[in-house]
């Protein structure tokens, strides 16, 4: 995993100067520093013997808590989105009870159309990973929001609140 020049700055002692040097000598991540020979680390101007060892230590600690973050979100991510279909799938229910008379059936098909759509862009999300874990978060609390805010509303409202949190979930895709 290759990462920006900036990002090992977050080790103390590299500093804007020291990481882009890191980088141009192939060590662009912390894994790649943590993995490398003190002997290579020490031939890079502006590393002394007195702070090889605490940027190795740091390096390691980076290079550990990287992936264990990145599933932690993930898992996050995965729970949210099982708990938004729940929302979307009782709010189904709802609303095929509350709209059964009165309805016209253009607009019973549309609104069932974006709730059908609206659960096939969950599913895709689904699929995208931690890729775009982040984007998908806030697009899962877009759909929360929109969702929360359907309980009580008219036909009409209904159908545009599913558009747009139909859209939000296709703009994470």
């Amino acid at each position: 995993m290759e990462t920006r020049p900036s990002n090992l700055q977050q080790i103390k002692g590299i500093g804007r100067v020291l990481s882009m040097r890191l980088h141009e000598a192939g060590l662009d991540s912390f894994k790649k520093i943590a993995e490398a020979d003190q002997e290579v680390l020490a031939k890079i101007r502006g590393i002394t013997h007195r702070n090889l060892n605490p940027i190795l230590e740091q390096a390691k600690e980076f290079a550990s808590a990287a992936p264990e973050a990145g599933k932690e979100r993930l898992e996050a991510m995965k729970q949210r989105l099982s708990g938004v279909k729940e929302q979307v799938h009782t709010f189904t229910e709802a609303a095929r009870q509350r709209f059964q008379e009165g309805v016209s059936e253009k607009c019973s098909k549309k609104i069932s159309c974006e709730l059908v759509q609206l659960t096939e862009a969950l599913g895709k999300l689904e699929e995208c990973g931690k890729k775009r874990c982040k984007r998908a978060a806030k697009a899962l609390g877009k759909v929360e929001k929109r969702m929360a805010g359907l309980e009580e509303a008219t036909p009409k409202k209904v159908k545009k609140g599913l558009k747009k949190a139909r859209k939000a979930v296709a703009k994470a895709l």
